[in-house]
């Protein structure tokens, strides 16, 4: 059986709901499975297939005004393009894109979440998915980024996590970083006038190799960052493992 809804998911930030991180969802739910010609077909809830979407929703925009989210579907032993999700709502069915980043767009509304609303997903019995959830500033995209509002956007998702997750947030990791994907070098501006370079991934995993990363609690009296490059996504994360 294939296991598209089923390992669209698997633990923690589905405990969480709102990770924010770029963990694995908990295990979805599957409401319908059929497969035919190699193909295996799944449905659920939206707010199922989108674990934490509705809570995130939910909260006071002014406890989420530096946070950003967006999901994504990872896909091995399949080919990308023989993968398909949609929306029913209303009556009608949306097709939802997948990114070549694996970005799934447009998500679900709270209207959308509250009315109803079910997501199929199709696609090779032989591959295998994961969704992931994942946390960014909503800063515009540049090279220059504003630390203050940073520095809150870390303590809203931590905030959020409480909030969202209750007693099984405990189980996630706290946000303490954020990673500035496609930055090429970065420095921070001190208030005092003082320049300091922001350290870079070493290895390859969830960013590339030489991606710059700010930490506030290592980066006191940072007031903006400056970039050699146009960042791509600001990503709210904690240490690698």
């Amino acid at each position: 059986m294939s296991k598209l809804m089923k390992s669209l998911s698997k633990t923690a930030s589905g405990l969480l709901a709102l990770s924010l991180t770029s963990a694995p969802l908990a295990a979805t739910p599957v409401l319908a499975q059929t497969t035919a010609n190699g193909i295996t077909t799944q449905e659920a809830a939206a707010s199922e297939a989108f674990p934490g979407l509705r809570g995130f929703l939910n909260l006071p925009a002014a406890d989420r005004s530096q946070l950003a989210i967006y999901y994504a579907v990872r896909i091995k032993r399949a080919d990308p393009a023989a993968v398909k999700i949609s929306m029913a709502y209303n009556g009608q069915t949306l097709p939802l894109r997948i990114a070549p980043d694996g970005r799934i767009s447009p998500l679900p509304t709270r209207e959308q979440l509250n009315g109803g609303a079910r997501i199929t997903v199709s696609g090779p019995a032989g591959g295998t998915y994961a969704m992931k959830l994942h946390v960014y500033s909503p800063q515009p995209d540049g090279r220059t980024y504003d630390a203050a509002a940073l520095n809150t956007g870390i303590k809203q998702g931590n905030a959020a996590m409480g909030k969202i997750a209750g007693a099984l947030a405990l189980m996630v990791p706290k946000l303490d970083r954020v990673y500035f994907v496609g930055g090429g070098t970065g420095e921070a501006e001190l208030a005092n006038g003082q320049k300091k370079p922001l350290p870079r991934t070493t290895t390859s995993g969830e960013y590339p190799a030489g991606t710059p990363y700010y930490v506030p609690s290592e980066m006191n009296g940072a007031v903006r960052l400056h970039f050699s490059s146009t960042v791509s996504l600001a990503h709210y994360d904690n240490a690698p493992k």
